[in-house]
């Protein structure tokens, strides 16, 4: 692979027992410096190009979990600097708030509510969605990259199922070609690695199984022919013996010719000059059918300081780092360890990795120095270990080799070596502050691990006698269980905090992840209790429902609030107080489940969190709360609708300039370019951010929110005219994702844009889904139900068939969900041009009325954003004039339909402008003219 990147790692023993997906993740960390070092100048640039489009905004979250991508280019490492100077600028300028400051227990050192809190984090999803990603830009035809991980049997189920999402990558836009290897007869029937192959067999990708039994006798009667210089039928005798002691395996084979040349029962024979051996001694040689005897028994031939390298190295894994030699140096029992290290990579057991680590040549070699170590003192070998770096390394910067110290501890403690009190709180210490080092890797699991260890280390009182500390770790082991996608657990964890905390202020954080976990499993009504729960205690008073006079008012009342409100007058805000910014934060997260749980509420709560800004000063939260304001303001008006979206583009672009908005970007994408953007901004510009909302949701670990990113990014694009194929690669990713991630209400959303965009290539002839079937009829909420009329009107309309389009309009304006969207406005253009098609079957004046209002509607919409609406409102007229008989202004008006929908780069509607012209023009007899528009229209189709 001249022109790719080949990556390798080996597990050992004590990988499974430790963190397996820290070390997948820092194969992919080497990768970038591979990238570096491999690509010419040229390949770079457009590298890093790639990078920077493909993760924008949400780059730094790459750069956390691969520290090493910013070592590619100077652009990279710039760009990562800016972001962390700005992040810290606006900690620093954010003064008391309790969304960067406020923590639990008395203490002082506790969780916030944000950042170490209850704030959203990278979890093994979106951990394997950065990844893949990150391989989709460096990986390619021209690049590819090849993985090789051997001894998968050490491997846990958390490494290999990130190593399954790469690879099952469902947008198939990756160049990777992955090798595992482990040994059969050291995995059992329920190992992860038998689920990995059937996961990869089940997605689609190419597999094949290789079993590499031993060496026939043959083929080893001939290695050692060539081995000797000497006729394979003089070496057979020899060969033989060899492999009935070894079964043919390789390296037991090399292991054994050694040991009977270091045993003088093979030798070269200069009188005779060929190799000569001793077949009755050979034979007679008790090996028990394994090469650890054979290294063992060399291994205790050395020298004692030899050995006594051999045994602490086999405690730290198939590899030893430099700096854990050094420290253990500097006690007088292991004094010599360096030059029993260096004797023992004389011997061949081990090498020297580069100037960093010393390495066991082969895993069962490591196995054998170990073996050395009698089974009933390993455990205390272990704690010894730990311990001595413990007390070597007090007081020093131990951030190298935290998990090493750690890992020792924990792997020889138990009750009759850890006694004291004093001693099990440090040892906790330790295991927290590895925890949180395990936090920063993006290793969950293996902080689960540690988090779960430092409390089972406190005493059976500790909420009573360690207050601050088991509240702190109690939360972080709820986190990261959720971040493991042990929700149960996570839950059963939180509740306990729930009960032992002695006040509202401490339980905040748990009740913030509680909210965030009901809503992620889909029980909306529960977590708005729980928001409405805490608020009350918290001082709010929220009532039950609002009636639609009321909320009228709540919005009206809000809009004079702010309506002069400028950029610089919320840039210039005061810092809101702590406990009213904990207030805010829940209010935006119960916005967020209102929307679904309880639409009615929806006004009435981002109401109330613009009023306590203006009145109590701003929080990052209270200005997403505008954000998610702007979604409800009114829409009657043009002015409202400017003001709508005057107040969402001030209040992004103060969070940007005031605070780290990396935790807020998929909400803030999601309401603002999903619901408010479009009145402004063109349409391919909010279907581009949604797409980055999604990325950005899915990377972050917020994949509820990226969902609904994905499901207005392909509403959105259907409005803009992209081709559909492509538009139907782009649901089918997202609709695999929302199906593999058990999103069951983005899965309805999907399934039926997913209809929508098949009927219209071919009427699902071809393009219809094995796995979805067409939307039913049953019993849906109000949501889901206008999505589904909204798609079958808007089918029916591309289709031709008037009536039935008709039909599923009235079904949409009967359930009126959809208050300020973009398929209100878009509804309206197709009512309007649909009746014209009805008004010929039935002229009454209801239905006369309907393309006046949808002008006036589109009229409206146009004096904002010309691009989106204008050609709408030149079509409606041209239809209009034509129905009315004045020709030469319905002439005018298609060429301005179809020259605006041509600028807007609105090819389906460009499309539709030419048809309908097309059809004017044989109403007036002008059939060469129409011949004309009618063959535009149909290129204008094939392209879309």
């Amino acid at each position: 692979m001249a022109e790719g990147y080949v990556l390798t790692h080996k597990f050992d023993q004590m990988s499974k027992e430790v963190r397996p997906l820290l070390e997948v993740i820092s194969v992919f960390n080497d990768l970038c410096l591979l990238i570096k070092e491999k690509s010419c100048t040229r390949d770079l640039e457009a590298t890093v190009q790639k990078l920077m489009v493909v993760f924008g905004n949400d780059f730094s979250v790459l750069a956390r979990l691969l520290p090493n991508i910013q070592t590619i280019s100077p652009r990279l490492d710039q760009l990562l600097t800016d972001y962390n100077k700005a992040a810290k600028k606006k900690g620093s300028s954010s003064g008391s708030s309790a969304a960067s400051k406020m923590g639990v227990g008395g203490g002082g050192g506790g969780v916030g509510v944000d950042g170490d809190g209850a704030g959203s984090q990278m979890n093994l999803r979106s951990i394997c969605f950065t990844l893949q990603r990150f391989v989709r830009v460096v990986s390619s035809k021209s690049h590819p990259v090849m993985l090789f991980l051997d001894d998968l049997q050490w491997c846990d189920d958390s490494a290999l199922s990130v190593i399954e999402g790469i690879l099952c990558d469902v947008s198939g836009s990756s160049c990777l070609f992955f090798v595992g290897s482990y040994r059969s007869n050291e995995v059992k029937e329920d190992h992860a690695i038998f689920p990995l192959i059937d996961g990869l067999r089940s997605s689609g990708v190419p597999t094949t199984n290789m079993k590499l039994e031993g060496l026939t006798p043959l083929d080893l009667n001939t290695m050692i022919s060539d081995a000797m210089c000497m006729f394979p039928r003089i070496c057979s005798p020899l060969s033989d013996i060899v492999f009935q002691k070894t079964k043919g395996n390789p390296f037991f084979v090399l292991e054994f010719l050694r040991s009977l040349v270091d045993g003088g029962l093979l030798e070269y024979s200069t009188p005779k000059r060929r190799w000569v051996w001793d077949e009755d001694r050979i034979a007679a040689m008790d090996i028990t059918g394994n090469v650890l005897h054979l290294l063992s028994s060399k291994m205790s031939g050395l020298l004692e300081d030899a050995q006594l390298a051999l045994k602490v190295a086999a405690c730290f894994g198939i590899k030893m780092k430099e700096s854990v030699v050094g420290y253990l140096s500097t006690n007088s029992e292991y004094s010599n360890l360096q030059s029993g290290l260096e004797h023992v990579v004389a011997e061949g057991f081990m090498i020297k990795d580069g100037t960093s680590a010393f390495k066991f040549v082969h895993d069962k070699v490591r196995e054998a120095a170990y073996s050395l170590i009698p089974d009933s003192e390993k455990n205390q070998g272990h704690y010894r270990l730990g311990m001595t770096l413990y007390s070597m390394t007090k007081g020093r910067n131990v951030d190298d080799i935290i998990f090493s110290i750690v890992d020792q501890v924990n792997h020889g403690a138990d009750d009759s070596l850890v006694q004291s009190l004093e001693l099990k709180l440090d040892l906790a210490a330790l295991n927290e502050m590895a925890g949180v080092k395990a936090v920063d890797c993006s290793d969950y699991v293996t902080a689960r691990s540690y988090f779960n260890t430092a409390l089972l280390l406190l005493p059976p009182n500790n909420w009573e006698t360690h207050y601050d500390r088991s509240l702190r770790l109690s939360f972080l082991f709820a986190k990261s269980s959720y971040s493991c996608g042990d929700v149960e657990k996570a839950q059963a964890i939180l509740q306990i905090i729930l009960e032992e905390c002695r006040c509202i202020k401490d339980k905040l954080p748990a009740y913030f992840l509680l909210v965030t976990i009901l809503y992620s499993c889909g029980k909306e009504v529960d977590a708005y209790t729980t928001c409405h729960d805490v608020l009350s205690q918290l001082g709010e008073t929220i009532p039950e429902s609002v009636n639609p006079k009321a909320k009228a008012n709540t919005i009206e009342a809000t809009s004079k609030l702010i309506q002069i409100t400028s950029e610089n007058d919320l840039f210039e805000m005061k810092e809101m107080d702590e406990e009213l910014a904990v207030s805010l934060k829940f209010y935006s997260l119960m916005a967020t489940v209102a929307f679904f749980a309880r639409p009615g509420m929806f006004a009435f709560i981002t109401s109330r969190m613009v009023s306590l800004t203006m009145k109590h000063g701003i929080c990052k939260h209270s200005l997403l709360g505008f954000i998610q304001y702007a979604m409800v303001c009114g829409r009657k008006t043009e002015k409202e609708t400017e003001g709508a979206s005057r107040i969402g583009k001030i209040a992004i672009s103060c969070l940007k300039k005031r605070y780290d908005v990396a935790e807020l970007l998929p909400k803030v994408y999601l309401c603002y370019y999903g619901f408010v953007a479009f009145n402004t901004d063109a349409l391919q510009t909010c279907a581009a951010m949604l797409g980055q909302g999604f990325d950005a949701g899915m990377s972050t670990g917020e994949s509820g929110t990226a969902f609904l990113c994905s499901v207005q990014h392909m509403k959105t694009s259907l409005h803009t005219g992209e081709k559909l194929p492509s538009l139907l690669d782009k649901v089918d990713y997202y609709l695999e994702l929302s199906i593999l991630y058990k999103n069951e209400l983005t899965s309805g959303y999907l399934g039926i844009i997913r209809d929508t965009i098949s009927t219209l290539i071919d009427k699902g002839e071809t393009t219809s889904s094995k796995n979805n079937s067409k939307p039913d009829s049953g019993k849906k909420p109000a949501i889901i139900s206008e999505s589904m009329y909204f798609h079958r009107a808007i089918q029916a309309f591309w289709l031709g068939h008037s009536e039935r389009c008709h039909h599923y309009i009235g079904k949409v304006f009967q359930i009126n969900s959809a208050i300020g969207r973009l398929n209100t406005t878009i509804l309206m253009f197709i009512y309007g041009l649909n009746s014209f098609q009805v008004l010929k079957r039935q002229n009454t004046a209801k239905l006369r009325t309907i393309p006046k209002n949808a002008i006036s509607a589109l009229k409206t919409a146009t004096a904002l954003s010309r691009w989106n609406f204008r050609n709408k409102v030149h079509l409606l007229e041209a239809e209009n004039f034509s129905y009315q008989g004045n020709h030469e202004e319905a002439k005018a008006s298609y060429a301005a339909a179809i020259t605006s929908a041509r600028c807007s780069r609105f090819v389906h509607e460009q499309g539709l402008a030419c048809e309908l012209a097309g059809f004017h023009y044989i109403k007036i007899g002008d059939h060469k003219s129409a011949w004309s528009f009618f063959n535009q229209a149909k290129q204008c189709y094939a392209e879309w």
